[in-house]
Formats: C-alpha cells, structure tokens, sequence
C-alpha cells in the first residue's frame, strides 16, 4: 500500500488528457485533494446517505452493490485509474441507493463534489474535462444496462475476461458470479470447461 508521499502523476495525467489543464489549473485541484485509506470491506459511500465525495482511485478496488428483495447485488467494480463515487446523488441531491465497497485495501485520491462542481465551471478547460467525464459515464452505463438487458451471462463472462482479466485475479468468486448474474458453479465450469 502507498505509505509515502502520494503520486498523482497518473491521476494528472488521466485529466490531462480530457482537457489542456494548465500547471495553475491542476494545482487548484490538487489542493482540494484528500488521501483517504479503505481497508478490505470498509465502505466509501453507504445506500441511505448523500454522496459528497468524488474519488480517484490509486491504489486498490471497489464494488458498487445495491440491495434487491434482500439479496446484495454487485453491479460495478472501479480499480486503479477510475473514478468512483454514485454521480446520481451528487447530480441530484438524493440519497444513494448504493453501497460502495473496498473489495481490498484500496487508496483514494478524494475532493468534495461541490468543490470539484465548482471548479468545472471555473475555466474553458475545466468544463471541458467536467464535459468529458459526464460523457464517459453516460456511455458506459449506456453500455452496462444493454449489456445486462440483452447479453447472456455466458457472454457477459467472455466480454469481462476479454475487457478486464485481471479481475477474476482480485475479485472473490461468489462475487463475480453475483455481478455477472450467474451462481459460483456456472462460473466454475464456464473457467473450467474441461474440469
């Protein structure tokens, strides 16, 4: 785990890209930042509660997990170089209706999400990294709901071993099999298919 000094290198870097941010206008982020450190199955933002918190993720990995007739249901996983936070009570002002969760111990680069709102509206390339970012989100979760809706948990398996390997290393069994919507012996055998 990071214990020095934090590196936000790659954090600048990911926004960099989105906008030409200046010097000036990274540093104006960078001193709203907060480390903060979750251990394995600590919460980072609990269902019933606004969200008020953005964060960046360094080191480390969480699910995103609603409850549904009483049963936990993992629908998103965030890992190093994302985002994490439930946008839809920050947008709106509502209470969560997720919990997120450190699947491992995980650091986070974190910013009060009025602050960051703030500064998106601050310069040109701000908003335009403000832009890109809502951008990004609306099109993955375009992407997740058709793929939930229309795909077979077998191709939801082929598409996640394709697009994020290096899950099914880090991610506990039963909870990949909840997230992909199929029992831990379907997904046994699917990863096992001569066993």
């Amino acid at each position: 785990m990071l214990h020095e000094e934090p590196d936000f290198t790659l954090f600048e870097r990911y926004l960099k890209k989105l906008a030409p941010l200046t010097d000036e206008e990274w540093g104006q982020l960078k001193e709203m930042l907060s480390i903060r450190r979750f251990k394995k199955k600590e919460i980072f933002q609990e269902a019933g509660k606004k969200c008020k918190v953005v964060g960046f993720i360094l080191e480390g990995c969480f699910r995103s997990v609603k409850m549904h007739d009483g049963q936990e249901r993992t629908f998103d996983f965030a890992i190093e170089n994302e985002f994490i936070t439930d946008y839809h009570s920050i947008i709106t002002q509502t209470i969560s209706a997720v919990d997120i969760i450190a699947v491992e111990d995980t650091v986070v680069a974190c910013v009060d999400a009025t602050r960051l709102l703030q500064l998106f509206d601050s310069t040109f390339s701000w908003q335009k990294v403000g832009r890109h970012l809502a951008e990004l989100v609306a099109c993955y979760y375009q992407e997740r709901l058709i793929t939930s809706y229309y795909e077979a948990p077998k191709a939801r398996y082929e598409k996640l071993m394709e697009q994020s390997p290096e899950l099914f290393l880090r991610i506990p069994h039963h909870v990949l099999a909840n997230y992909l919507g199929m029992t831990k012996e379907t997904l046994s055998r699917l990863k096992n298919p001569s066993a």
